[in-house]
């Protein structure tokens, strides 16, 4: 019986077992990595995705170099690969060793979250640094991805492939139409040596069980002699060690760099790392090569466009349903554990002096006197920056009062911007259907509900989780959207969004021009400003403060912690929704870019740098990113392009305008230092 049009039903599933099994052992490389630090530290490392694809970049930049060549004699051919693998394994190494020493260490035993974010910023810089990395090598393939505006094509690197791939099935004479390679099994030993050289350091090595007894209980292992801070610094040597270990293999596999963006890789490590169980390494090999299974069959008998949306619904139904994993690991996590308000957030809810009224009432009337002296393009970006001062707002609510970090804010700006299209657009959904043009007021209405519905959802999924469980179910979510609105090309319109949309039409009036945008923009931004500074000082605000402070304790004094954190949920994805309708009202388009991980990010950056929990602060920070972003870059572009017509390249210097991610990651993480230091 043939399942395919040559392969029979039993050859096609040893097929699929053997990509799977592959793919799978990739995963689980990266993810031993991830369950030793964080078996260790109990805080997940954001950035441990992008020392995996810069460890890949130095791999592909070293056998570029070196013109490696499948046809060398094999004594060079081994003696070149053994010199990436060791520059990999040695940089992988040093780069976490170094994220731990300015994003962990800082913060030990005076914050939880800082690290997390701090490692975010990290995350940027990286990502940066990989990406112009990329552009300027030599081993590029022209194609259609551009991650750095104004650079030239970023390549999708390639290498000569460089393992052999004999296909064992034929070479052993079984009668099968089955492809099995050498490198297949090659990477499949790999994976196996990986997780016994990690179980064997991890129990038979004086480092290893300095690094066990610290994440049994760091306090009685400090009082049984063990140096924890060195400790420490091993585990994260040993998991970025591992990291590159990974990322050599995958050059070797896939003969390119990683092409995605780090924490994306991150996010499937963690994921292989809690299916497996935290500190488990055997358990990490077991998951990754049952997810690369699921992934193989997933492609095949649903659609490819899909196994993103498997994956990403597997890792959130496992934090929800078994957080402990397949197997489990040196110790269980606490997810409904406890802990104080967060030293990097601090909400005032006192009133408002005289002195912070002069400044509120100058901040309105400037604001209302703009237009008067900018033109109709700075008003358009001036009402962008409205709109994104309107999702910031919306994050603090849940972040600056109620301590719940989501990772993947961004979709609920998605669902109100997608509700909006769907209602407005005369060519297709609703819209369709309804006499056009629809009132803004019901626009905005539909939009709020269904983004707050969608909160309510998001708050029950994730009413167990707490701190880095909640940030990454969070992240795994917005990724899970963010497929489905590409997948759903009939409704959505795929990558390429809903557009043109009508402008916002109020009792029949169209606000069509800049002017009138801007405006309508500033008068939600104020009204909502209002309604948050009036949450922060009632009943709820002050529960939501509670909860974030001490969960038992409030629930002593008879708040009710669940329903709080619901409520947290709720009101701020409302307000992500209406300023997603504002965005697709005003731009006149949706898109997939709008539920992006960056979006999310960078509007934890502007709550962050602002002021968790600061009304203002919070404004003036989305004001100070978004503006830095639209405003001065294009400007500091334009200069330089005055001194260089023609071209913005310098030497070797990219185009300023390509340098955004690490200068947002560099003022995040100074942010959240020194506002640690100074609150601890």
């Amino acid at each position: 019986m043939l399942c395919g049009s040559h392969l029979t039903c039993g050859e096609l599933i040893l097929q699929l077992l053997v990509y799977g099994l592959s793919n799978g052992a990739v995963l689980a490389l990266n993810a031993i990595g991830v369950t030793v630090v964080y078996g260790t530290v109990r805080t997940l490392n954001l950035a441990h995705g992008d020392v995996f694809a810069l460890t890949s970049v130095l791999a592909v930049t070293i056998i570029t170099a070196l013109n490696v060549q499948r046809d060398w004699p094999p004594a060079l051919l081994i003696g070149a690969l053994s010199l990436t693998l060791a520059a990999a394994v040695l940089f992988g190494a040093w780069l976490n060793i170094a994220i731990e020493q300015t994003a962990f260490k800082p913060f030990r035993g005076r914050s939880r979250l800082a690290p997390l974010i701090a490692t975010l910023g990290i995350s940027f810089m990286l990502f940066q640094a990989a990406l112009i990395w990329r552009t300027y090598l030599p081993s590029w393939i022209p194609g259609d991805h551009r991650s750095v505006p104004g650079l030239p094509e970023v390549p999708l690197d390639a290498i000569p492939q460089l393992l052999p791939g004999t296909n064992l099935v034929s070479a052993a004479g079984l009668p099968l139409n089955v492809t099995f390679r050498s490198n297949d099994l090659m990477i499949l030993t790999a994976a196996v040596l990986c997780v016994l050289g990690a179980s064997w350091f991890l129990r038979l090595t004086a480092a290893g069980r300095a690094i066990r007894a610290c994440a049994q209980d760091p306090q009685l292992a400090q009082i049984c002699g063990v140096d924890v801070d060195a400790a420490i610094r091993s585990a994260f040597a040993f998991g970025g060690a591992l990291a590159g270990a990974a990322a050599f293999v995958f050059v070797m596999y896939y003969s390119r760099a990683f092409g995605y963006h780090g924490a994306q890789s991150g996010l499937l490590a963690f994921t292989v790392a809690i299916l497996g169980g935290i500190g488990s390494p055997a358990g990490a090999l077991i998951s990754g090569l049952l997810l690369g299974v699921s992934a193989a069959f997933s492609d095949y008998f649903l659609a490819a466009q899909w196994t993103p949306v498997l994956l990403q619904a597997l890792l959130i139904g496992s934090l929800v349903l078994r957080p402990t994993g397949l197997t489990a690991g040196e110790r269980g996590e606490d997810l409904t554990a406890n802990a104080s308000r967060d030293a990097i957030i601090s909400t005032s809810t006192g009133r408002y002096t005289r002195r912070r009224r002069v400044w509120l009432w100058g901040f309105i009337a400037l604001a209302a006197l703009l237009p008067l002296v900018i033109g109709p393009y700075g008003q358009v970006l001036a009402a962008g920056i409205g709109v994104v001062a309107l999702l910031a707002l919306g994050l603090n609510l849940q972040l600056g009062l109620a301590s719940l970090l989501d990772l993947g804010y961004a979709v609920s700006f998605a669902v109100g911007g997608y509700t909006a299209a769907l209602l407005t657009d005369k060519w297709g959904g609703l819209g369709s259907l309804l006499p056009q043009p629809v009132d803004f007021i019901v626009v905005l209405s539909a939009s709020v509900l269904a983004a707050g519905l969608f909160g309510v959802l998001k708050g029950l999924l994730t009413s167990r989780l707490r701190s880095d469980y909640l940030a990454v179910a969070t992240l795994a979510l917005g990724l899970l959207v963010r497929q489905v609105i590409i997948n759903l090309r009939d409704i959505t319109g795929g990558e390429g969004g809903l557009s043109p949309l009508p402008p916002p039409s109020i009792a029949a009036h169209l606000f069509s021009n800049p002017t009138a945008q801007y405006y309508l923009v500033l008068g939600l931004l104020l009204l909502v400003a209002f309604v948050s500074l009036r949450l922060i000082r009632s009943r709820i605000g002050r529960a939501w403060l509670a909860v974030s402070e001490n969960e038992m304790a409030a629930a002593s004094a008879g708040v009710d912690v669940g329903g709080s954190r619901l409520l947290a949920f709720t009101v701020s994805s409302a307000v992500a929704g209406l300023a997603g309708a504002v965005y697709a009202s005003v731009f006149a388009y949706v898109s997939p870019t709008m539920v992006s991980f960056h979006v999310s990010a960078m509007t934890l950056a502007m709550v962050i740098m602002g002021g968790a929990g600061s009304v203002p602060g919070v404004i003036l920070g989305a004001i100070v990113v978004a503006g830095y972003d639209r405003f001065a870059i294009p400007a500091l572009a334009a200069f330089l392009a005055r001194l260089q017509p023609g071209n913005l390249h310098f030497g070797y210097s990219p185009d300023i305008r390509g340098t955004s991610f690490f200068n947002f990651g560099l003022a995040l993480y100074l942010t959240v230092w020194f506002r640690a230091r100074r609150r601890s």
